[in-house]
């Protein structure tokens, strides 16, 4: 078995069936590599280690670089792990696991404290990611609310594109003295509107708060799910909420609720809270010394689109 990066392989074309049985991704090395060039966290990073057994690819590990802002006030970057997938019938042969060895050697060679990952409780890897080390950072409480009468429709207002410089300005307000997932620029929304398919219709822009979320329909579903929302104070939030609670038709639904005070919000607005859930991110130190929640406190702040 070889290890590559993914920037040495010579064909990208095995990750079209691997990623496909893993996620339902339907690889396209175009469309991604738009994307890896705008998108910080993998715009200087190998983007992934690659297994291959006879030339094909059989495993692959992303990699990121994830700045993030510390309890001292300093940005510095994590690892993030993504996209682990092995292609059926390689299974139990140890490539996630000598890929997870080459990804944290990549990442103590960038001197990074730690790794981090999304996963669930529900799936087999979350054993394998024990195993090497990872532990249970936290949970993402979810929001959910069924609309059962009509609701009574504010004035359209005309559509207009997202002001990007306004929503950084609300955002970095908002996470001002926090942890975690806060290091953006500009750059980034547009970013989240690439990689989301945000339409205009789907962000709303207020004076001290923003949402972003997505009409979904389908046989089981008619519905808004809230991507996230900001907003510097709860009025703000429930203002919002209004604005998204008229175009649905059906039910809006949060599944990734970090800020405490959106909580509340949602409670008071008769929303079913869950507060655990099966998707929990985890965290692996990558020396004996480093605690994670020195580094960080116990505030460790990110909203429902910085989960990879």
């Amino acid at each position: 078995m070889e290890i590559r990066t993914y920037r040495e392989l010579e064909s990208t074309d095995g990750l079209l069936p691997l990623l496909d049985h893993a996620f339902r991704w339907t690889f396209n090395r175009r469309s991604f590599e738009q994307v890896a060039k705008m998108d910080p966290r993998l715009r200087n990073s190998p983007i992934g280690f690659c297994s291959l057994e006879n030339g094909h690819i059989i495993g692959f590990v992303g990699v990121m670089d994830i700045p993030t802002r510390t309890l001292k006030g300093n940005v510095e970057c994590v690892g993030g792990v993504y996209g682990v997938a092995t292609l059926p019938g390689q299974t139990r042969k140890g490539v996630c696991t000598a890929l997870f060895k080459r990804t944290h050697e990549y990442f103590r060679e960038k001197s990074y404290r730690f790794s981090v990952l999304g996963t669930s409780h529900t799936i087999v890897a979350y054993g394998l990611y024990r195993k090497l080390g990872y532990t249970d950072l936290f949970e993402s409480p979810s929001a959910y609310k069924l609309i059962k009468t009509k609701q009574t429709k504010l004035p359209e207002k005309k559509t207009v594109k997202p002001d990007f410089d306004k929503m950084l300005k609300i955002y970095n307000e908002r996470v001002t003295g926090k942890t975690g997932f806060v290091v953006r620029d500009a750059a980034y929304f547009k970013l989240l509107k690439k990689n989301e398919g945000f339409t205009q219709k789907e962000c709303i822009v207020d004076k001290e708060g923003y949402i972003l979320f997505k009409e979904v329909k389908g046989m089981w579903v008619n519905g808004i799910w809230i991507r996230e929302l900001v907003a510097l104070n709860t009025k703000q939030m429930n203002k919002l909420l209004d604005k998204v609670e008229v175009k649905a038709k059906e039910m809006v639904y949060d599944r990734a609720v970090m800020d405490e005070n959106l909580l509340r919000v949602y409670r008071s607005r008769g929303y079913m809270v869950q507060e655990r859930s099966h998707g929990v991110m985890m965290v692996k130190p990558l020396a004996a010394n480093e605690d994670f929640g020195k580094a960080y406190g116990d505030r460790f702040y990110m909203t429902g689109l910085d989960f990879f």
